[in-house]
């Protein structure tokens, strides 16, 4: 974990659970919280998203890059719930099957995006044997 600093693009707040802090991204004109990290175990990076979150052209979600990049953010998996439904998937997956995006507007910072069909447990679960990593990367979540 890295402190608090203004000048960083991202802070972790720590909040009444010691192993749970709030994820605030620091734009340069404002500030939003986009998810928390849990990092009990392997740590867990969780998000809600809704419709208007979702890249329509590639039907896909997008993480913040340098959440995803910061090798001081200790997490390896990751849950989203988009309309009602989780999605999963790991940090390295992430990365390797989303598509980097910056959009022109100065509120949006440069994002990975994975379309919402490669966000499940098989796909993450086929990817992890393939690049060596243990099966049980998300074996509890039924």
């Amino acid at each position: 974990m890295f402190p608090n600093k203004s000048m960083e693009l991202i802070s972790l707040i720590p909040n009444k659970h010691p192993h749970i802090y709030q994820v605030q991204l620091n734009l340069e004109h404002q500030t939003r919280y986009i998810g928390k990290i849990d990092t009990a175990g392997e740590g867990t990076f969780i998000t809600s998203r809704s419709e208007k979150h979702l890249f329509r052209k590639t039907n896909s979600l997008g993480l913040n890059y340098a959440l995803l990049t910061d090798a001081r953010i200790k997490f390896n998996k990751i849950l989203i719930t988009y309309n009602g439904k989780k999605y999963y998937s790991s940090r390295e997956y992430f990365l390797k099957k989303g598509k980097i995006f910056q959009f022109s507007n100065k509120s949006f910072e440069l994002q990975v995006f994975v379309r919402l069909e490669d966000l499940n447990l098989n796909s993450v679960k086929r990817f992890e044997q393939f690049y060596g990593h243990q099966e049980s990367l998300f074996g509890n979540v039924a």
